[in-house]
């Protein structure tokens, strides 16, 4: 490279000088087109990495430049939140091993707290089966001051468990003194169980069938009262209880429906009185 700038150089300087030897202007003016084009040809001969541009370099010896890819970054799409059916209540409430008083008290909610349903029972309407809030496992929630949140179409369908034995009581032995207690006596039933009922038609044939449940109370040993509907356990009701107000059921028209009341305590149950009403 260094003889080829050498010779560019000499020939320049021979072209300069011609131009000083006495000749026609058409001879100075090829020189001075030599003198430049030699003049040229030097200046890129002394730029860095001077060659052709297209041999994967820049004009003027720089490398070609380098354009990042851009990245494509995915966005993840919208999450479903599953929806769980939750309960909540206006009033605090119990929450036992069974739908009733007669089982045993297990749990509660309050006002305030949520619970999750996890089960039902189509017979027991008024009972929500939940997760305890204080403990492992479930209880049965009376639903009288509940509001229900969710789907619970798809509930499973919890079976209502056996009614609590009472524990006996150890027989005393010749030697121990024995100091009896006075036994409890089952309550007497009701009496005069009657329904004032209310038929609110809906698209005929189908009434909703409601109204008041009355009934007299005989006793005043009972813990409570079991309303039950065609057969099945319905709710509990306290102590001194003397009506219960029939929530609206659709049914057909001249469907029987038969409500019964039923006194208990802790030493047994009266006999179920009832009485049967239907639409229109």
């Amino acid at each position: 490279m260094y003889r080829r700038m050498f010779a560019l150089f000499a020939l320049a300087a021979f072209a300069i000088s011609a131009c000083n030897l006495p000749s026609g202007q058409g001879a100075t003016e090829e020189v001075d087109d030599l003198a430049l084009t030699i003049t040229a040809q030097a200046l890129i001969l002394q730029q860095p990495g001077g060659g052709d541009p297209g041999q994967g370099q820049q004009p003027g010896g720089g490398k070609p430049a380098f354009t990042a890819t851009p990245q494509f970054t995915a966005t993840p799409g919208p999450t479903s939140t599953p929806s769980v059916p939750q309960i909540t209540v206006s009033v605090n409430t119990n929450c036992r091993t069974g739908p009733g008083v007669v089982y045993d008290l297990i749990d509660s909610l309050l006002v305030g707290q949520t619970g999750e349903i996890v089960g039902k029972n189509s017979g027991v309407p008024n009972y929500w089966v939940i997760k305890r809030l204080n403990g492992s496992g479930t209880c049965w929630l009376w639903g009288q001051y509940a509001t229900v949140t969710g789907n619970t179409s798809n509930l499973p369908e919890y079976p209502v468990p056996p009614t609590p034995t009472p524990t006996k009581t150890a027989t005393p032995t010749a030697t121990s003194t024995f100091t009896p207690t006075p036994t409890l006596a089952p309550p007497a039933a009701v009496d005069n169980v009657a329904v004032a009922k209310v038929c609110i038609p809906l698209i005929l044939p189908i009434y909703n069938y409601t109204g008041n449940l009355t009934w007299q109370d005989k006793s005043n040993n009972e813990d409570g009262f079991n309303i039950y509907f065609n057969g099945g356990l319905f709710t509990t009701l306290p102590a001194n209880s003397t009506s219960f107000p029939i929530p609206p059921l659709p049914f057909a028209a001249g469907t029987p429906a038969k409500w019964g009341v039923e006194a208990y305590n802790a030493a047994g149950k009266a006999a179920i009185k009832d009485t049967t009403f239907l639409c229109p």
